[in-house]
């Protein structure tokens, strides 16, 4: 029997870095909400069944609106987030279903995600237990002590920088989850190394940006622009 794929969608940052007014999901891109990208692709792919959004209590009411607006059908769930991501994605996973077995999570703020990102990500995950779409480290990097003192320099080429989504059998990230209490820990392979669990690579894409500043935006923007010109 095929595993059924459930993709959690953290969605509950304000953006302070982004100095804007309206709340991050919420900022326009392409004049459309920024989130809104993300769940596009989501929906279109075949290999997600459903999709939780984890946002703020006060947004709860303003998602329903965005997901009836864009007709977003495999929207299961809109799930109440936490202080951190951490919380946020912990509480979608206790919310979940248990028929769903594989469990993929994709930053709300990531909008260039793509088909082919998710489904190799599920593929991998249900062969593997996890996997996370990552990127080869272009830029020399330097390891710092005190005083930001250079210790060494680091071999590139064994260095990538980690993307969403990220995909994992629901036994795997569940146990992870339920071992940590979310500190020091940055994304959710994080966690599920810290069991001692082998997670692969999915090399993705530097289009695949994460939306934090308005500099971010305004490439954001280009790239939308490159886009559409690429499908005409």
């Amino acid at each position: 029997m095929m595993s059924r794929v459930a993709a959690i969608v953290p969605s509950a940052g304000f953006g302070k870095r982004l100095a804007l007014k309206t709340k991050k999901p919420f900022v326009l891109l392409g004049g459309k909400p920024l989130v809104y990208h993300a769940l596009r692709e989501l929906e279109r792919c075949r290999a997600v069944d459903a999709i939780i959004i984890a946002c703020e209590k006060g947004c709860v009411g303003r998602f329903k609106r965005l997901v009836a607006k864009f007709r977003l059908k495999k929207v299961a769930g809109i799930c109440v987030g936490g202080k951190t991501r951490f919380e946020s994605v912990r509480n979608c996973l206790r919310s979940l279903d248990r028929s769903y077995d594989i469990v993929l999570i994709h930053d709300g703020a990531r909008p260039f995600v793509n088909g082919r990102m998710i489904s190799a990500s599920v593929n991998l995950a249900r062969k593997f237990g996890g996997c996370i779409v990552a990127v080869p480290e272009s830029d020399t990097v330097k390891l710092i002590g005190k005083g930001l003192v250079i210790k060494r320099t680091l071999d590139r080429s064994r260095i990538y920088r980690a993307q969403t989504p990220q995909a994992f059998r629901r036994s795997v990230i569940d146990k992870a989850y339920e071992a940590s209490d979310g500190r020091k820990v940055t994304d959710d392979a994080g966690l599920v190394e810290a069991c001692g669990i082998n997670v692969r690579i999915l090399e993705g894409s530097y289009r695949n940006i994460k939306i934090t500043t308005k500099e971010d935006l305004k490439l954001a923007g280009v790239l939308l622009k490159n886009n559409h010109r690429n499908h005409f």
